[in-house]
């Protein structure tokens, strides 16, 4: 997705711009689609949790489902950017985009959120994996021990690591003011977003994959 969006960058701009920037351009279509299917893994997941070693961990992957049905729903503005619906006049006054979602009414619902999950995907997905590493210790193999079922697994690196390193820039532009350099002055925060949810749509598919295994 990268790619082809720094692709599309450098040979057409004008094509560049009105597909990454509409609302039902690849990226923002593409993170709605990227996690269904790891919703649906979540959900036949559940009906497996009682091969947990923790209850606690069934709460754990009911609140990653719910997550991503959130994130998702709320990218797709619960289906209005596709089927094209009025907002009712009571929510379009809350909110700052007159769209029929939560997200844009506050930051409690948006950018608290999203932080929340960046958070979750650099030490899921990056620090631990350093932490492993630096200390020469293997990620638990046990399905017995919690931590075999909480932490990433080291598949979805390459995922964090793009999710991460796409924001970087913007991240030193505004606390350095370094200009970003061409052709990665794209609109960061939306592909960022796709990442986030392939990261949430992987590590769903390789819960309930282990459970199968079992």
């Amino acid at each position: 997705m990268l790619a082809v969006e720094l692709g599309f960058r450098m040979i057409n701009e004008p094509l560049y711009r009105q597909l990454w920037q509409s609302e039902l351009g690849p990226v923002e279509t593409g993170t709605v689609v990227v996690l269904l299917p790891g919703i649906l893994a979540g959900i036949m997941a559940l009906r497996q949790v009682g091969g947990l070693p923790a209850r606690w961990l069934a709460g754990w992957l009911v609140l990653i489902i719910a997550g991503s049905i959130y994130f998702g729903g709320e990218e797709a503005s619960w289906g209005q950017h596709w089927l094209g619906w009025q907002t009712p006049e009571g929510l379009a006054s809350l909110n700052d985009q007159g769209e029929t979602n939560l997200h844009n009414t506050s930051s409690w619902l948006d950018q608290k959120p999203r932080l929340l999950l960046e958070l979750g995907v650099l030490v899921g997905g990056l620090l631990y994996p350093l932490f492993l590493w630096l200390l020469r210790r293997e990620r638990p193999t046990d399905p017995g021990d919690p931590h075999y079922w909480l932490w990433p697994s080291h598949q979805l690196l390459p995922t964090a690591l793009l999710a991460i390193a796409i924001g970087l820039p913007q991240r030193l532009e505004k606390i350095f003011g370094w200009p970003i350099p061409y052709p990665l002055d794209i609109r960061a925060s939306e592909t960022q977003e796709f990442y986030f949810a392939l990261f949430l749509a992987l590590y769903l598919w390789s819960f309930q994959r282990r459970l199968n295994a079992q």
